[in-house]
């Protein structure tokens, strides 16, 4: 019996025999989900997302032990947003940060911003928002296995650029109503991942 090249979609590249993973391959994944209690306003300066919220420790912060400089490293945040302001509209701005020395510097990785507008009367303009860190080689971001670190680790940031404090992300643990639904998970949710 012969292995054969095997895609990922019909119009994919292949990515190698079946039993050998292809570049890009998970090894190992790190993630979270988060509630802040509710809908939090964003901060004008880049604040960390906490367990609990902006402006509150500790940080959420996602740890992969023992990174390698050839292996390759990818991370995403997503979150959803709302503004309850009938103007202005909003933006906001959200960064990816990564340390590789125990989480004494973090160095932003990547960033983007997103457009949400403003409401109707008596209604809620909302959205989701997501940053993603493409694969980068672990050489990139500082890794040597010359002095390797303990470990690699990422977390998140946000400000509004635009907007009021009625900009808000939100991400409650019960829903409201008149038959609520509890023990939410949460809308923030973050990724950090090794790969091949």
């Amino acid at each position: 019996m012969t292995d054969s090249p095997i895609r990922l979609s019909p119009s994919g590249p292949i990515i190698g025999k079946v039993g050998t993973p292809g570049p890009g391959a998970r090894i190992r994944l790190a993630e979270a989900s988060s509630t802040m209690g509710g809908s939090q306003a964003i901060p004008t300066v880049p604040d960390a997302i906490g367990v609990n919220g902006f402006g509150a420790t500790p940080a959420l912060v996602l740890t992969l032990d023992a990174p390698k400089e050839a292996l390759r490293y990818r991370a995403n945040l997503a979150l959803d947003v709302r503004n309850t302001a009938t103007s202005p509209g909003g933006e906001v701005v959200l960064y990816l940060d990564v340390s590789i020395d125990g989480g004494t510097t973090y160095t932003n990785r990547a960033k983007n911003v997103h457009a949400i507008n403003s409401t109707l009367t008596d209604q809620v303009e909302a959205r989701h928002m997501q940053v993603w860190l493409p694969l980068v080689l672990g050489s990139a971001l500082g890794i040597s296995d010359a002095t390797p670190p303990p470990s690699i680790k990422l977390r998140a940031r946000a400000n509004q650029v635009v907007g009021s404090d009625a900009v808000a992300v939100n991400s409650q643990a019960i829903t409201g109503g008149v038959s609520p639904v509890s023990e939410l998970n949460g809308t923030i949710h973050m990724e950090l991942e090794e790969c091949l």
